[in-house]
C-alpha cells in the first residue's frame, strides 16, 4: 500500500497542520484511503480519520477527521468534526471543531465552523461563518422594585 502521507511539498503544508492538530487525531489510525487516481460516488459516514486523495462525488457526514489531500477533488457537502483540506471542494463544509484550509485548498461552496485556519495561497469562493459558543443568558428579575428602570 502506498504511504498516504504526501511528500514534502508546498513546504509540508499538509503534514505541519496534521502535527497541530490535537492529540486525539495522532492517537488515531486513518480508517478509509481513497487514492489519487481512483474515483468513487456515494454517500461516506466514518469514525476516525479518513483521507481522500482520489475524486469523491457525494455527501460526507462524521464527527471525526476527514482530510482532503492535494489531489482531490470532492463534489458534495460535508458535515464533519474537523476538516482538513488541501484539495479542491464543490459543495458546502460544516465543522464541528474546526476546519483548516492549507496552501493549496480551493473551496467552492460556504463554511460554517467554530473555529477557521486559512493558509495563505488558500482560495476559497463563497461564505464563511465563524460561530463561537453562545454565553448562557440568565434572566434576573427583581421583586423589590416594580417601576426599576433598565441599565443603558
Amino acid at each position: 500500500m502506498n504511504n498516504p502521507w504526501p511528500q514534502q511539498s508546498h513546504g509540508g503544508a499538509l503534514e505541519m497542520a496534521l502535527k497541530k492538530t490535537d492529540a486525539s487525531y495522532n492517537d488515531r489510525e486513518i480508517r478509509a484511503f481513497l487514492e489519487d487516481g481512483c474515483e468513487f460516488e456515494g454517500k461516506l459516514n466514518f469514525n476516525g480519520v479518513v483521507r481522500l486523495n482520489g475524486r469523491f462525488f457525494g455527501d460526507i457526514d462524521s464527527d471525526d477527521t476527514l482530510i482532503i489531500g492535494e489531489t482531490a477533488l470532492v463534489q458534495g457537502n460535508i458535515r464533519v468534526g474537523v476538516a482538513i483540506l488541501g484539495g479542491r471542494v464543490i459543495g458546502d463544509i460544516s465543522t464541528k471543531h474546526y476546519t483548516e484550509v492549507l496552501s493549496t485548498g480551493f473551496i467552492e461552496g460556504s463554511i460554517t465552523s467554530p473555529k477557521m485556519i486559512t493558509h495563505e495561497g488558500a482560495q476559497i469562493l463563497g461564505h464563511i461563518t465563524v460561530l463561537h459558543e453562545k454565553p448562557e443568558l440568565t434572566l434576573v428579575t427583581s421583586t423589590s422594585s416594580a417601576n426599576a428602570q433598565p441599565n443603558l
